[in-house]
């Protein structure tokens, strides 16, 4: 796990945490937002940024992109083209989406919201795809901006996942 953050005391601190856990990863602090994303298969982001912290050219493909700190407007952590490029985007709420989340900034950039997935149109059909677009997307994106429902069964799924790992401690 490499990871960075504009605050690198905050960075040090989580990768000491996250290191050697019961996840058994390795963490290590990047020097850049860059260097933490050049070569990532997946970049999670989760910062209240007012302007594009992840550029476009930085995704090597395959990657899928988590964008969860743009929750109001005027938030972004992504590029637009990020969005505009990607094979397939992903939102928790198309709605709320254009007007808080990463999809304000591409549809300011020209891309077509009714282009992005809603999480639950994913699941109830049973796939990812729609029209034209490749079967194993390259550039995935997903923009949450924070469901209640979406995160209380996601927060469930996960204790219940948890609960059988043998390396979790008794007190979740």
């Amino acid at each position: 796990v490499r990871l960075w953050s504009r605050r690198p005391e905050q960075a040090r601190a989580l990768a000491a945490e996250l290191d050697g856990g019961p996840a058994g990863w390795a963490a290590e602090v990047a020097p850049s937002a860059e260097a933490a994303c050049r070569g990532a298969g997946i970049v999670l982001t989760v910062t209240p940024a007012r302007s594009a912290i992840v550029r476009t050219a930085w995704l090597r493909r395959p990657v899928v992109v988590l964008a969860i700190g743009a929750d109001s407007a005027g938030k972004q952590e992504l590029e637009a083209g990020a969005l505009i490029e990607a094979d397939l985007v992903v939102v928790d709420s198309r709605a709320q989406c254009v007007d808080k989340g990463e999809l304000q900034h591409a549809v300011a950039a020209g891309f077509d919201p009714e282009e992005a997935r809603e999480l639950g149109e994913c699941i109830a059909e049973g796939g990812w795809g729609r029209g034209s677009k490749p079967s194993r997307p390259e550039l995935v994106v997903f923009d949450s901006t924070g469901v209640a429902i979406q995160d209380v069964k996601i927060a469930e799924l996960c204790l219940a996942e948890l609960s059988r790992q043998p390396a979790v401690p008794s007190k979740l």
